[in-house]
């Protein structure tokens, strides 16, 4: 019976290949990645291998190349079966590498089968011919010892392997574990009776139903529910929350899984879990600073406007009131009063629309003309050198007009406070962009969807990194608080207009070369 080695990092996909061949008449042995494969093939009789090309660690050309370069396997044939690289280049490298064929996957049973049968047809043939040419007893007796010897040593190189592999795990500090489809634990790793108080055998005993039973109430739901769908749907685990141990204490905890495979006929899943009541504890006081320090800022920023406009206010109807007074001086102090009163009322207008982001926005104008009237109507005439570059082919995105036209005249005027006078440069660039996974873009999440990009570019003298996270917060400045200039609502307004047209805004510095505004606006592709 002949012998052939598969190698796939899907564990399906060698569930398929194992089901057709054995009920062919051929002996199977499966690895699940280049490395485990030239481990297997050092201590396995092996007549054929077949192997996918695009795995991690090692790809198939490389595991190929390697096994080429080893004179007790450069024998072997070897076959490809892949369903990403089977095109004229993919062809060409594997003859390179040594490789006999390339098969697209899936191939059809039948053609699988023919092409097999005779590569191994050809290799018996000629490892017939290379056996005649080697003919005397002591040539062989020599081989044979050889062959003996370095069995043996790669035995003992395999051993020492798991026994490395057996030790890591000992020592890790998260618990490594695998579940099967029925709630048991048939492998868990020491670290969990460190990290709950429970020895391997009490969990095992527990199992799932009992290790769910354990964890805290607010979060037993959600944690029930991913645990449902990790077989039902095949969605792997990734989720942080409280524990109850043995002592009764509440620890966080954070858990992550593979995806379900089959073994023995039935479904399992290996994964992880650590311990991250330290990062949570360091992370609840940072956001606890963090709010404060929001507060604090924003308390003095509004004390000190409302201040100086309640006294302007003041001071003006006071004059108006003196005995000296002439008429028409009352009635200018008097129109100053109203003036002033007018900015106060502007102002709690500002704070009114930031704490109420929910209500929905007329959307009558193109994002794209209010960028573009915005951008001309604030630079032009002055000493800045700017440039707008809006591509043909964007994608439609319609906002309030006079909303949108503060938010981005907010940013542009942010933008050109920060620039040298004569050798400022201010680029505003718009782009369609489409994300496919939610993505981290300038310290933002921005979900998956198609997005009008918008960036706002200055060669100004940048933001520090330790305050970039802050610049969007209200009364937040890194100048001087004698400065007026920059220090308000201006950027905290930007960003609630944009959020409330469904957008996020982010801040990225480039250092001393200044800093980038950017914003993303759901696009309306039809």
């Amino acid at each position: 019976m002949k012998t052939i080695l598969i190698v796939d990092d899907i564990k399906v996909n060698l569930k398929v290949l194992e089901v057709l061949l054995t009920r062919n008449g051929y002996d199977i042995i499966s690895a699940l990645s280049g490395k485990k494969a030239l481990s297997l093939l050092q201590v396995k009789h092996c007549d054929l291998v077949i192997s996918d090309i695009h795995m991690p660690e090692m790809d198939g050309f490389q595991f190929c190349r390697l096994c080429k370069l080893d004179d007790t396997l450069k024998h072997i044939p070897f076959v490809f079966y892949s369903s990403t690289q089977t095109g004229a280049r993919a062809r060409k490298l594997a003859r390179k590498v040594g490789a006999r064929a390339v098969i697209s996957k899936p191939a059809d049973p039948a053609t699988l089968l023919k092409t097999i049968d005779t590569i191994l047809s050809e290799y018996s043939s000629s490892f017939q011919d290379r056996r005649g040419k080697k003919i005397g007893a002591d040539g062989d007796q020599q081989t044979g010892r050889k062959r003996s010897v370095n069995a043996l040593t790669r035995q003992e190189d395999l051993i020492q392997h798991e026994q490395l592999q057996n030790r890591l795990l000992r020592n890790l500090p998260c618990t490594v574990w695998t579940l099967d489809a029925r709630g048991n634990i048939p492998c868990i790793t020491p670290a969990v009776e460190k990290i709950t108080g429970f020895s391997i055998d009490k969990i095992q005993e527990m199992g799932k139903s009992g290790w769910l039973d354990r964890v805290y109430h607010a979060d037993a739901a959600r944690v029930r529910t991913a645990y449902k769908n990790l077989f039902k749907n095949h969605a792997a685990l990734d989720i942080e929350y409280r524990f109850a141990c043995l002592n009764g204490d509440l620890i966080w905890l954070y858990e992550k899984s593979s995806q379900p495979y089959k073994k023995e006929g039935l479904h399992h899943v290996d994964g992880f879990t650590t311990d991250i009541s330290e990062t949570k504890t360091v992370r609840a006081r940072q956001l606890k600073s963090r709010e404060k320090q929001v507060i604090n800022t924003f308390s003095k920023g509004v004390a000190h406007d409302l201040d100086n406009l309640l006294a302007g206010i003041a001071d003006y109807i006071e004059l108006s009131g003196m005995a000296s007074t002439t008429p028409r001086e009352r009635n200018r102090f008097l129109a100053n009063a109203l003036k002033i009163s007018r900015s106060a009322r502007a102002l709690t207008r500002e704070f009114s629309f930031l704490s109420s982001a929910g209500k929905p926005v007329e959307k009558n104008t193109s994002f794209s003309h209010v960028v573009s009237r915005v951008a001309r109507s604030l630079l032009s005439g002055t000493d800045i050198k700017y440039t707008i570059d809006i591509p043909k082919d964007l994608w439609p995105c319609r906002v309030d007009s006079r909303l949108m036209s503060q938010a981005v005249g907010n940013i542009i005027v942010n933008a050109s406070e920060s620039v040298a006078p004569m050798q400022g440069v201010i680029s505003v660039i718009l782009e369609n962009v489409s994300i496919e996974k939610a993505a981290c873009c300038c310290e933002i999440v921005v979900e998956p969807g198609h997005y009008i990009k918008a960036t706002v570019q200055d060669n100004g003298c940048g933001v520090d990194k330790n305050d970039v996270h802050q610049i969007l917060d209200p009364y937040f400045s890194s100048k001087p608080r004698d400065i007026k200039k920059g220090i308000g609502l201006s950027l905290a307004l930007s960003e609630a207009i944009i959020a409330r047209h469904g957008g996020v805004t982010g801040v990225r510095s480039r250092g001393k070369a200044g800093t980038d505004m950017e914003i993303y606006l759901p696009a309306a592709r039809e």
